[in-house]
């Protein structure tokens, strides 16, 4: 089942943020950050948290995505990760598909995700390349040295 996340489904979220094993302290910060203010919300806080759960009703993945501010139906992700136990096993299909029926109710025209073109990212990028994601910039030496930016799109046309 996938839905909006719910207060007490933060630490979940973060554990699995956490075990992914690609993320930075200050990558994870962030997630945490975004998760308060998602659940407690300021008015320029748009983005939007939703979980998969199981059939034991437990969190083994998230995304999160927001509308880009000063565009014209344009989203981004910001996060999609899932329990390292059930990767490969359809979850992350799951979520972009309903990431991707909600934003086309929404009329959205694209979405965008940036990711680093680091070797511990290969699988995901893999993944977007399945779920119709294109790389349309790569900016070298972004991240740190020797570690560039990729940016995808997926329009909904």
């Amino acid at each position: 089942m996938i839905e909006p996340a719910r207060p007490e489904d933060a630490p979940a979220i973060m554990q699995i943020a956490n075990e992914a094993g690609v993320f930075s302290p200050n990558e994870i910060s962030s997630v945490s950050e975004m998760l308060d203010a998602f659940f407690d919300p300021t008015p320029n806080d748009d983005h939007t948290f939703i979980v998969y759960r199981d059939r034991a009703q437990l969190v083994r993945g998230f995304v999160c995505y927001g509308p880009t501010p000063f565009t014209d139906r344009v989203w981004e992700l910001y996060w999609i990760c899932v329990d390292r136990k059930l990767q490969r096993s359809g979850v992350g299909r799951e979520m972009v598909q309903r990431l991707s029926d909600d934003l086309q109710r929404c009329a959205a025209r694209a979405i965008y995700l940036e990711t680093s073109n680091s070797e511990a990212y290969q699988a995901a990028r893999a993944f977007y390349e399945r779920e119709g994601f294109e790389c349309i910039a790569q900016l070298g030496d972004f991240y740190a040295a020797g570690e560039g930016k990729l940016i995808y799109r997926k329009i909904f046309f």
